[in-house]
Order: C-alpha cells, then sequence, then structure tokens
C-alpha cells in the first residue's frame, strides 16, 4: 500500500486508487483524506461518494469542530482518534447538519489521523466505516497508524510539483508584465510579481506576513469576502474591486483559478491582478525605458507624462518634490534628444502604440 501513495502523486488516478487500497485494508467502506484550514476546506476527497459531497461539505462549514465531531476529537499529529473519541464529543452534542450529512454517506463510524498540522491548517487521514463495517478493531486501526508516515511523505512530494507549477505560472506572468498576487488555497500570498509590487503602497493594498490587506478596515472587509468568495468557488469570473489611492484609481480583480481534483491547496487557488489606468502603468514605463534607454523610474514617468499627468501630479503619484521631477526631466530630455515635453511625449505615444500592436 506504501507503494502506491508513493506513486500516487504521478499517475492519473494514483490518490484514488492508493485511498481505495487504504480503505480496503482497514476494512473500511471508505477512505478519506482532507485539509482544513482557519476558515474553510481547503481539500477533501473521499472514495465513492457522490457528486455534489464537497459541496454539500463546505456548505454546512464541515471544516469548523463545533459542526464535526470529527474535527472536534482531533488530537496531535500522528496521534490515533477512532470511536471512543468521537463518543465522547458526541455526548456533548451534536450538529444535525452534518450528522445528516454522515449518515448520507454511511459513515458513522471509523478512526483518522492528523498528518501534519500548522497554526492555520492540517492534513489528516481517515477510515470511514459504514454501519455494516461496524466499529474498528485495533487491527484495522493499526494499518492507518502505519500507513500514515508515507501518505505525508507523498502529500509532501504532491506539493513540490505544485509549487514548481506556481513557480511557472509565476514566471510566467512577470514576463508578460502582469501585476498579479497569487493565493493558495487558504488565502496565503505565495507570490508577487514585479509588476504588482510596484502598484502595493500604504494607501491600496499591502502583503502583511502572509496576507493580502486593505490598509482602510471597510475597504479591507470587502476584499477578505471577496477572496473568501473566490477560494470557496469553481466560478472562475472575476470580481472587481476599485480602490482610490494618491496615484489614482487602482482597480482590483479577484478571480478563482480552475479547481483541479487533486489540488492540495499548495498551488495558487485565486490570483489577484491590480490595473492602474492612471497610475503608474509600470509594463508602459518598462517599454519606453528599453526604447529611450531610461532607468526604470525615467520610464515610469514619461508614461506618466504620455497619460496626460502634469509635472505636479507625477510628484504627487510618485512621492517626490515637483523640482525633483523637474530635475529628473531634464536628464531624460538629454537621453532622449529632444528639447521639448511635447516632443517627448509624441515619442512616449509612439512607443506605446507599437508595444500595443
Amino acid at each position: 500500500m506504501g507503494a502506491l501513495f508513493a506513486r500516487a502523486p504521478f499517475e492519473e488516478s494514483g490518490w484514488d486508487s492508493a485511498l481505495r487500497a487504504l480503505a480496503s485494508a482497514t476494512g473500511s467502506g471508505r477512505a478519506q483524506l482532507i485539509a482544513l484550514g482557519e476558515h474553510h476546506t481547503l481539500f477533501n476527497r473521499v472514495t465513492d461518494t457522490w457528486d455534489g459531497y464537497t459541496d454539500e461539505f463546505a456548505a454546512i462549514e464541515g471544516h469548523r469542530p463545533e459542526v464535526n465531531y470529527r474535527v472536534a476529537a482531533s488530537r496531535a499529529p500522528y496521534e490515533l482518534v477512532w470511536e471512543h473519541h468521537y463518543d465522547e464529543v458526541r455526548a456533548l452534542g451534536t450538529n444535525e447538519a452534518y450528522m445528516e450529512h454522515v449518515r448520507r454517506l454511511d459513515a458513522e463510524h471509523g478512526a483518522q489521523i492528523v498528518l501534519d498540522s500548522t497554526s492555520t491548517s492540517f492534513f489528516g487521514l481517515a477510515a470511514l466505516h459504514s454501519a455494516s463495517d461496524g466499529r474498528t478493531t485495533e487491527i484495522q486501526r493499526e494499518a492507518l497508524l502505519n500507513v500514515a508516515p508515507q501518505v505525508m511523505a507523498a502529500i509532501r512530494l504532491q506539493g513540490a510539483i505544485e509549487h514548481q507549477g506556481a513557480e511557472l505560472l509565476h514566471g510566467s506572468l512577470d514576463a508578460l508584465h502582469t501585476a498579479a498576487i497569487m493565493l493558495d488555497a487558504a488565502g496565503r500570498v505565495r507570490s508577487v510579481t514585479n509588476a504588482a509590487e510596484r502598484l502595493l503602497a500604504p494607501d491600496t493594498l499591502q502583503v502583511r506576513g502572509s496576507a493580502l490587506r486593505s490598509v482602510r478596515p471597510d475597504i479591507d472587509r470587502v476584499l477578505q469576502a471577496r477572496i473568501g468568495i473566490a477560494l470557496n468557488s469553481r466560478l472562475t469570473m472575476p470580481s472587481e474591486l476599485w480602490m482610490q489611492s494618491a496615484r489614482g484609481p487602482l482597480l482590483v480583480e479577484i478571480c478563482s483559478l480552475p479547481k483541479q481534483d487533486w489540488n492540495f491547496g499548495f498551488a495558487p487557488s485565486v490570483i489577484v491582478t491590480l490595473k492602474a489606468p492612471l497610475g503608474f502603468a509600470g509594463d508602459q514605463g518598462a517599454r519606453i525605458s528599453a526604447a529611450l534607454e531610461l532607468t526604470r523610474a525615467e520610464g515610469e514617468i514619461v508614461a506618466l507624462l504620455a497619460q496626460g499627468h502634469s509635472r505636479q501630479e507625477i510628484a504627487k503619484i510618485r512621492g517626490v518634490s515637483a523640482q525633483t521631477v523637474a530635475s529628473q526631466l531634464r536628464t531624460i530630455f538629454q537621453k532622449a534628444g529632444v528639447n521639448r515635453e511635447a516632443e517627448l511625449v509624441s515619442i512616449a505615444r509612439a512607443v506605446i502604440e507599437m508595444a500595443g500592436r
């Protein structure tokens, strides 16, 4: 059985086959591999369930210990939990929505083990026994305990594969000068492209720890709600949120990436893209910098001029004095071989137009 889990990340139905083998070895009707976060289910796979099972589990908030007696009974990593512990929790009260769900699944009994646990999430493995399977035996629980380290090793390998895919996506977005922030299944920031870094600011969005936050509490509440919806949804249509800043308006688009059956939550689940129609226009600045042999900062100044901003507005956007902008423009004029601002703007707009073809 350990060999099946070792191959699981590399085979199309590898995880499903390995979990079925686990169900058989533990005398279980079904086996389950699950990852739970603070606010929602990150991943939930049960063998031989009906279509919509995972959506139903999410709808009743099965990740919450006050709802799910299995979660409430969970212990430290590699510490077995079984019916004895479930009985103790259920004696204190049960959630009827979850009980209806678990009876539909015909899986009130069983045993489980936490494979890995952090402050915000954990991976768990379970053998789900039906009424006809009866309560688990010591031998069945021992089989679950013995295979747990091999399952965790396979999960780490799956994570490495998903991280590699995330790095490739990040590199592609960076090459396209896309201002993008990628979040994993727990809503944690996993990567920020260079273009997005330039649009993050104290008065709009910041990455604090591993969270994307807005400095304004009212905007942040909306932002976190939209991210939560994207994390829990299979819809890929973006949700738009406008923010105002000293640089001008900022459009934030929050979009869930297509869900994969065996995405364990390491790969990006949500992508947040930033667009500043009147702001830095980082991609335009980069093109102008390359075309006129300017520094990146000089290219962004020229891009802002081409967008119609005055010198005073550019100074405010960039957080410098008007005198600094005037001094930078004198250097830019010399490098670009022009004498007037109108000439510079004309060249910049031509560069932008050519790049857009």
